[in-house]
Order: C-alpha cells, then structure tokens, then sequence
C-alpha cells in the first residue's frame, strides 16, 4: 500500500512540476510569428534557394560577410554556375551553417568554406538563440541543424517561450527598417542593392576599433577537425570542397603585424585542412572606402570587388589564367552621417580621462585621471580639445569599482570588449543613440562586468536594439527606460 501511495505522489509531483514547464512553450508556440520581419529570418530565403538548385553549383559558406559582399547576379554572368550565398549571420555561428548546407549537396557541386577572420567564426561556436529566432516558422531548418547542437536548442527553447510571452504581454514588434531586417534581404539571400542602398562607408573613422587579427591560434583544433569531417562528406558525395577568406577592411590591421601574420595564418590553414586553398588572403583587403559599417560587410561597390575576385580564384584553379575582362568600380566617398549631439547635458569633465587620436582626428577614451575612481556615475564626455569623442576602449573603464551608472550620449559608435572590466557595482548602462545600427558593439561586452547589469535604452526603440545585429546577443540585459 505504501509503494502505491508513494508511486502515487510521484506522479502527482511530476505533473505539478511537468504542467506549467511545457505550457508555457506551448503557449509561446500558439502566437503569430513575431521575428519574421527580422534580420534572423532571412536565413530561410538563404536556405530555400540552396534547396531549389539540382543543377552543379556554387555554394559559399560563412557568416555576414557573405550576405553583404556577394552579387549572385554577377558571379552567374563571369562563371555560368549559380552560386547560393550562405552566411548570414556570425551570431548563428561557422558550424551550423556547413550542416544546414547538407541539405542539398550533389555531385559536382564546389563548396567554398570563408568565415570571417574572428576566434568565433573558426570554432564550433553555435548561437542557439539566434537559430530559434530564425527557425521561429521553419522546423524544417531546425531539424537540420546538426545532431550535437539539439541539446542547446532543447535547453534554450524554454527562456525562448518566455521571451515571446514578454513580447506580447509588452506589445513589442519588431517591425524594422534599418539594413538589419528581413526586407533588406533580397531572394538571393544578399543585401539588395535596391532594396537598401550601400552607398559608402557609414563608420566616422571607416573602420570599427576592434582590431581584425590573422591570428592562427585563434583557429580552434575542434573546428579544423570538424571542416575536415564535413570535407570528407561532400568529397564521397562527388562535391569539392575549398577554403577561401572573407573581406577585410585594410584600416582594420596592425600596419606593422599583418603581412607576417597572414603569412603564418595561411600556413597554418594549409597544413591542417583537407581541402584546397583557392585564395590569398591579401587579396580580399580591400581599401575601407569599399565597407559599409563593420570590418567585414562590403557596400555596394565593395561587393562587386569581392564578386570578381572569387570568380578569378575559381577560374585559376580550374586551370583557366585568361584576364578576366571586368572593370572594377572606384571606391565611393565615405558618407558621414551628421549625430545630434545633445549639448545640454552635464558631461563629466573630459581632462578627467585619457585619450588616443585616429588619422581622422576622433577620439578614443584608453584610460582616466584617479579622480574619476570615487564617481559614482558618469556621463561620458563628446569633445575634448574640439575633437570629437566617438568610442570606448577595453580600457577606458576598467576597474572603477564605485560606478554604478554610465551614460553613453549620441555620437559614440563603438564600445570596445571588456570596456566595463571590473566595474562591480555597475548596475546600468544607459545608451542614448536612437539608432541600434548607429553604436557598435563587439560579442563580448559585458567581459569582467556584472552580468546582472541592466543595458537602458533611452531614445531608441527596444525592439530594434533586441534584435539587432550588434546589441542582440545582450537582449536578456537589454529594458527601455521608464
């Protein structure tokens, strides 16, 4: 009698515990789409195309960089195979986008592996908050995802659930038109230039401040493995494999590292892959005139250079050294977007901080003056010396343990890795740019900083930043000031 009473209070534990648990998805699950309109959702113009082509094809694997540096018009007219473009986004991650393309792969097929030059593309990095954001319609993609990574996806799924229901309890929709959104994205899953013009460089200094490093050991020994595995798998199904490299804003480099760097970032690749290297990585350094808004994504004249290149990579190793009779386009003009900069507030002193100036005359703040350690709060400052203030460093802030509120005011576009480091008692940041496009993050901001802390928008709209390219991967910290 008492295994029965007790087998009995099992079951009724299991389904006090078991019944709000999967309710809770369930109920997310009955809602209208809420991120069809975003950036993330693209994913399924990039992966239908992939599955609509039977015929020998191009397939090019990465993240954004593909998506903002092909014309698929153009590569078809100079080589006479389609290409699918399929990189996305960094966030999803290298690895889940070379086993999405398993999808359709078919002999005689050239696949073309070029993450971008960062520790996170060349790893087993995957973003399964991002592929839930962009499967949001689309279990077909999910299920394709890759054996290893439902686990993360399954473990995800629940805080994704509760996300959706906070959404629409908040009434929040992302309807969205910046460069970072689903209608940016034409049927060949590229940027479209006529349906968002790239006209020029956007960034007020032409490149972001984080530095892109041709460090070989930022490759990760799993991810080598990995390509190699997936190498072998195309290869059976008659299909070539090849590495090339993703575009690189030239004003992005060390000037004094690069070449030899490079040099040993190749080698390396050479002696680990199982697959050809079709291109040098020097000549997808192209001048920052031809990128858009970050060291990767090429405008619209930047994208034709990066279009021709390849095709000439490929024709070279299909034994074909004919001149390809291509006039490249000239680098357009910069095009500096004018901030406005809210002068009436009350800036923390700019001699209280410290300084290195760009070839352009802008500022970087790399440090502070000891008084600022007993600041509470800060507003950060936008000119000092008639010079424009326009980013963090990681070191700009570091281990000032008594701040507990940063402003960061209209005219910052970039906030560097571990800028926070050590701030304690850091409990808000408060962005005041209206635009998420406008300020620039890189993945590991909140590095050596509360994670707790609260990410405060104060001009702009919520939803933009919660799905936005750069601010996304902190939607959980991100809230909109009351």
């Amino acid at each position: 009698m008492k295994k029965k009473h007790l087998l009995i209070y099992i079951i009724i534990f299991f389904v006090l515990v078991l019944t709000p648990l999967l309710s809770i998805p369930i109920v997310a699950m009955s809602y209208s789409p809420q991120y069809d309109k975003t950036y993330y959702a693209a994913l399924s113009k990039q992966y239908d195309r992939l599955n609509s082509i039977n015929e020998e094809k191009v397939i090019l694997i990465g993240g954004s960089n593909i998506a903002f540096g092909m014309d698929s018009e153009l590569f078809f007219e100079l080589y006479h195979k389609p290409i699918v473009s399929f990189g996305l986004y960094g966030s999803f991650g290298t690895k889940v986008m070379l086993d999405l393309s398993k999808t359709n792969i078919n002999k005689g097929d050239i696949i073309i592996i070029a993450p971008e030059v960062t520790k996170e593309s060349t790893s087993l990095y995957f973003g399964k908050e991002s592929m839930l954001k962009a499967t949001e319609e689309r279990l077909d993609i999910l299920s394709k995802i890759g054996f290893d990574n439902y686990k993360d996806v399954i473990g995800a799924f629940y805080d994704f659930s509760l996300t959706k229901i906070d959404n629409k309890r908040n009434n929040i929709v992302f309807d969205l038109s910046n460069v970072y959104c689903n209608n940016s994205v034409n049927e060949y899953g590229e940027i479209g230039e006529d349906l968002f013009p790239r006209e020029g460089n956007i960034l007020p200094t032409g490149f972001l401040n984080n530095v892109v490093e041709h460090n070989k050991n930022d490759i990760e020994k799993d991810f080598i493995e990995y390509v190699n595995k997936y190498v072998k798998y195309c290869t059976k199904l008659g299909a070539t494999v090849y590495y090339s490299f993703s575009p690189v804003n030239e004003r992005a480099l060390n000037p004094n590292t690069y070449m030899s760097d490079i040099e040993d970032y190749y080698k390396f690749l050479f002696d680990n892959l199982d697959c050809s290297i079709i291109s040098d990585p020097v000549d997808y350094i192209y001048d920052y005139r031809y990128f858009y808004d970050t060291n990767f994504h090429l405008n619209d004249k930047g994208k034709i250079l990066r279009t021709v290149q390849l095709v000439k990579d490929l024709k070279l190793k299909d034994g074909d050294a004919t001149k390809l009779d291509y006039i490249l386009p000239t680098p357009p003009e910069p095009i500096y977007q004018g901030r406005d900069i809210d002068f009436t507030l009350n800036y923390t002193d700019s001699n209280l901080f410290l300084y290195e100036e760009d070839e352009n005359g802008f500022l970087s703040i790399v440090g502070y003056k000891n008084e600022v350690k007993e600041l509470e709060e800060i507003i950060l400052p936008v000119i000092h010396d008639n010079k424009y203030i326009i980013s963090l460093s990681s070191t700009s802030l570091n281990n000032l343990s008594n701040l507990k509120k940063v402003r960061v005011p209209v005219g910052y576009s970039f906030i560097d890795n571990g800028a926070f480091l050590g701030c304690s008692s850091l409990t808000h940041i408060y962005i005041l740019e209206k635009s998420e496009a406008n300020i620039s993050v890189s993945d590991n901001l909140l590095k050596g900083a509360p994670t707790t802390l609260k990410i405060v928008i104060v001009n702009g709209k919520l939803s933009e930043f919660k799905t936005g390219y750069f601010w996304s991967r902190y939607s959980d910290n991100l809230v909109k000031e009351e």
